[in-house]
């Protein structure tokens, strides 16, 4: 039972960063277990309580404030390359790089979220988000999807103002953002 959130550990008075998560979570696998301080403080009064779990209509009995495992989770963490992780945190884990979509890859995601693909301005958004993805070293291809949504509904209007929403829109994610 390792359902329940790493951020539910931490009280607001215990506050951590996403920089603390992967030796935290490292800290719980090799522990087997993880405290919630809140239960932890009441539980002379109250030995177990009865908490909802993430599973629809499912509730689970914590006691004395600990969350103990059964069996060692599962655990998928995305980060795109926005941010490092420690070398002890990594040797444990199973990393898998997933290639740049090309635009094959882009049309078929552009289908299946907004059917599109085959307008010729959306044809004509993933050559651009492609070039200026290879410019900027890397764009999610949400920021896509988000082109071809603005350029297929009846909001767009080509001008000057459409290339300075593009260019506002179609930056690293990492970054600061256009100057």
């Amino acid at each position: 039972m390792c359902s329940a959130s790493v951020a539910a550990r931490r009280s607001d008075a215990d506050p951590w960063s996403w920089s603390s998560a992967p030796n935290d979570l490292l800290d719980i696998f090799e522990a087997g277990e993880y405290a919630i301080p809140e239960l932890v403080r009441i539980r002379s009064r109250r030995p177990a309580v009865r908490v909802l779990t993430d599973d629809p209509d499912r509730s689970a009995v914590i006691a004395a404030g600990r969350v103990r495992c059964r069996a060692f989770p599962v655990v998928v963490i995305t980060s795109n390359d926005e941010r490092e992780f420690p070398p002890a945190f990594l040797r444990r884990c199973l990393q898998l790089r997933l290639p740049d979509p090309d635009a094959d890859r882009l049309a078929a995601i552009v289908a299946a979220r907004l059917g599109r693909a085959d307008d010729p301005r959306a044809v004509e958004l993933i050559q651009m988000f492609l070039e200026c993805s290879r410019l900027e070293g890397g764009l999610a291809a949400d920021q896509l999807l988000n082109a071809v949504y603005l350029v297929t509904s009846q909001a767009h209007r080509p001008g000057p103002e459409w290339e300075e929403l593009l260019h506002a829109v179609w930056h690293r994610l990492d970054a600061a953002g256009p100057t």
